[in-house]
């Protein structure tokens, strides 16, 4: 779930995590970080609904929250489901012309693994889509 992310959104991800309140300047303090860098993944939590604005203080300073890590880690697997999504057209592709050309390409070394490969992210990616369209049902339900 992680994978080829930077490890400074993983490590405010935690603290959102277990602190569920926290402003920007809070994780500053925590995490040593500058302030454009904790502005940069805490605007990139919000444009992916993992955080939001919970509240303004009196002193103007914005008030981060995480509804719950539950949630929070299902709005994340569902924000990496659907950039796979995104990608699942270009891998169709790909596999269609590894059939197309199985003549010339299947008795290169790794042909079938690869085949295989591209099958199977295909498979997961359409299960997963199914899931998250069923969650997403039921959330919607149960409003």
């Amino acid at each position: 779930m992680f994978f080829g992310r930077d490890p400074l959104f993983i490590k405010i991800l935690g603290l959102f995590m277990t602190r569920k309140y926290l402003t920007q300047k809070t994780l500053q303090r925590i995490t040593g970080l500058s302030a454009g860098k904790i502005s940069e993944e805490v605007n990139e939590m919000l444009q992916t609904r993992l955080i939001e604005k919970a509240d303004i203080s009196k002193k103007g300073k914005i008030i981060y929250s995480a509804k719950s890590a539950g949630l929070m880690l299902l709005k994340f697997s569902k924000s990496i489901i659907n950039r796979m999504v995104k990608w699942e057209n270009e891998i169709n592709e790909i596999k269609l012309e590894l059939e197309t050309n199985k003549m010339l390409l299947e008795n290169e070394n790794g042909y079938t693994r690869i085949l295989e490969l591209y099958s199977y992210f295909l498979d997961a990616v359409k299960k997963y889509r199914k899931s998250f369209e069923a969650i997403d049902d039921e959330v919607k339900s149960s409003k």
